[in-house]
């Protein structure tokens, strides 16, 4: 498997460079510009059709996943660093930060889709509830169950874009916050709007179980109540894009285990309703314009003394072993900015680290 997906992916490559030789030489000719480039697939069909079987079976097998989250023009995509298409074909899901899609990025979604690629979007609990906080500046004869079925509404409104644009999946975005100081009022409104959050979620997954639904969250921060819902999460995405060492990606890892033996009465006897199967870590990449290397760095120092970036390590950390949970992948946030560093250097280097023998 892993010589047959190089081999076509390099028979691949060799065509694209003859197509770009060219095409450069076309680009000298007034003339040439009626012409139409043949594509891949056109050029070779039966390359590029065993090289989509083999991609495919590669992604269907036991591996490390990755997401990555991209910034989709709401638009027409005007140059290639806004084109799906041109993500890695390795990549697993691609989250859009935009779900009001144009016809335009549908159709790449499809075409995508070939590759084994799949499409979702994130839906984040913070902007519902800081858009109802404004709402009740406006409005502020508005009560508690006002509240209670706003959030409802626009959940449900955000989840119907699924179906809408046909996506693949959802994520699940909740920041929450501790449960430990809040007084018993504060404590009760929080859980009903936590609860009727994902309640809207949980009922539109009994309706869609084809779809791919990921929690991205602080699980420590859920109430006992919403414990077990978990189980119905594909993957759970931890919250460590601030994470700074390999060390806090493992010390939330063990945190959000624990929240769920504290929900079971504090006690290993009891069945922890957190699935430790399905591990998700999340990194940032660098930032072109941070001088101070803050956004998609670790404060680890390599033996030259330069700061480690976040991606690859976090790869490195994800191939590691861990007794008390499963390392799934890697979810990479805002990778249209990679397309810039040698077209996506980072997200193919954390593939390879994490499945070096795909």
């Amino acid at each position: 498997m892993k010589n047959n997906l190089k081999y076509r992916l390099s028979a691949l490559l060799f065509l694209a460079s003859a197509l770009t030789i060219t095409s450069c030489s076309d680009w000298t000719d007034v003339e040439s510009l009626q012409l139409n480039t043949p594509t891949f697939e056109e050029q070779n069909p039966q390359l590029y059709a065993d090289y989509l079987k083999d991609l495919n079976r590669y992604k269907s097998e036991e591996h490390k996943v990755t997401f990555v989250s991209f910034e989709n023009p709401k638009g027409s995509p005007g140059k290639q660093a806004e084109r799906l298409t041109v993500v890695p074909d390795s990549v697993d899901f691609i989250c859009l930060n935009n779900p009001e899609v144009s016809p335009e990025v549908q159709a790449e979604m499809v075409k995508i889709r070939e590759k084994g690629t799949r499409t979702v979007y994130s839906i984040d609990y913070s902007s519902i509830e800081n858009a109802w906080k404004e709402k009740v500046k406006a409005e502020p004869e508005l009560t508690e169950e006002d509240a209670l079925q706003y959030i409802g509404e626009r959940t449900n409104e955000m989840l119907a874009l699924c179906d809408k644009y046909n996506f693949d999946g959802v994520i699940a975005d909740y920041t929450g916050r501790s449960l430990v100081s809040l007084p018993e009022a504060a404590l009760k409104e929080y859980n009903d709007r936590q609860q009727k959050f994902f309640g809207e979620v949980m009922n539109w997954q009994g309706n869609h179980d084809d779809k791919t639904l990921v929690f991205y969250g602080n699980v420590q921060y859920l109430v006992p109540e919403n414990m077990d819902m978990l189980s119905k999460f594909d993957y759970i995405m931890l919250k460590t894009a601030s994470s700074t060492n390999a060390d806090d990606l493992a010390l939330k890892a063990y945190l959000a285990i624990q929240a769920g033996i504290d929900a079971v009465g504090g006690t290993e006897e009891g069945v922890n309703p957190v699935p430790a199967d399905r591990f998700i870590v999340c990194v940032e990449l660098p930032q072109a314009d941070d001088k101070d290397k803050v956004k998609g760095y670790w404060s680890t120092v390599d033996e030259k003394g330069n700061k480690l970036v976040a991606a690859p390590g976090a790869a490195r950390w994800m191939v590691e072993a861990s007794p008390n949970y499963t390392r799934k992948g890697i979810f990479i946030m805002n990778v249209h900015n990679d397309y810039y560093n040698n077209t996506y250097g980072y997200v193919r280097e954390v593939i390879r680290i994490m499945n070096p023998n795909k």
